[in-house]
Parts: structure tokens; C-alpha cells; sequence
């Protein structure tokens, strides 16, 4: 009577131990998989604000670039006026269509850039549910569910031993 027992208590302390042993590597695949999904999005991260970093300062470049050859244009058209003795409303003119079409450009590039500024913060966004997606894809062990298994365990032996016995 007493080697029934001794089983049963084995059995359920093995049963325990296997338990805890999976909720412990369960917990252990979730920890890894969250790591890897948060190193995953910290580069993806990386590299929209690298290329936004690319595209901020192309913008600043090609408006400089823009406005230098603007003031250029106008330098020019002023010199070729005065020298033909040209002036009025019609000189005028041709200065603010200069400084129109660069005014034009340069407000051109800053939306383009705006535009992709609001694409990359919609990107990092997309990076960030990603990887809480991933995270969430992989569960926790889950003590409570393997507490039920030992307990069940548990009174199925217990059943097999009152079984044995009657």
C-alpha cells in the first residue's frame, strides 16, 4: 500500500518539475523572440531616420543650390539691364519672376520633404506595431495553466491508486 503512494508522489513532484521546467523555457522563447523583435525595430528604425537624415539634408542642399542660382539669375539680368540702360516695370517684372521661380522651387522642396518626413513617422509607427505583433506572437509559460496540469496529474493519480486498491 505504501509503494502506490510513493508512485503517486513521484509522479506528481516529476509532473511538477516537467511543468515548471516549460513554463520556464516558454518564458525563455518569449524573452528571445521580444529581443530580437526590439533589435529588429530599432534598426528598421535606424534606417528611415538615416535616409530621412539623406533626404533632409538633399533638401537643404538643392534649396541653397536653388537660391544661389537664383541670386546668380538676377545678378546677371540687373547687369544686362543697367548696361543696356533697360529699367521699369518691365525689368521689375523679370526680377520678381526670378525671385518667384525660386521662392517657387524651394517651397516645392519643402513639401516633397514634408511629405516624406510624414511617410517615415508613418514607417516608424509600422516598425513599432511590428514588432509588438511579433512580441505577441510567441505567449508567456503560463503558471496557472501548468498548475492545473499538476493538479490534474495529480488527481489522475490519485484515481489510479483508488482504482488499485478497491
Amino acid at each position: 500500500m505504501c509503494a502506490p503512494l510513493v508512485l503517486m508522489a513521484a509522479s506528481m513532484a516529476m509532473s511538477a518539475k516537467a511543468n515548471s521546467n516549460q513554463v520556464k523555457a516558454q518564458n525563455a522563447v518569449f524573452d528571445a523572440n521580444a529581443r530580437a523583435a526590439h533589435d529588429a525595430k530599432i534598426a528598421e528604425d535606424k534606417a528611415v531616420q538615416e535616409d530621412q537624415s539623406v533626404r533632409d539634408t538633399a533638401a537643404a542642399e538643392e534649396k541653397v543650390d536653388r537660391s544661389l542660382e537664383g541670386q546668380q539669375q538676377i545678378a546677371t539680368a540687373s547687369t544686362s539691364a543697367g548696361e543696356s540702360g533697360v529699367s521699369g516695370n518691365s525689368v521689375d517684372a523679370l526680377m520678381n519672376n526670378l525671385q518667384a521661380g525660386v521662392l517657387k522651387g524651394n517651397t516645392t522642396t519643402t513639401q516633397n520633404l514634408e511629405l516624406n518626413k510624414r511617410g517615415a513617422d508613418r514607417q516608424l509607427a509600422s516598425n513599432t506595431r511590428t514588432a509588438q505583433s511579433r512580441i505577441n506572437s510567441v505567449a508567456k509559460g503560463n503558471k496557472s495553466a501548468a498548475r492545473l496540469r499538476i493538479a490534474g496529474d495529480a488527481l489522475n493519480s490519485y484515481s489510479g491508486y483508488r482504482d488499485a486498491t478497491t
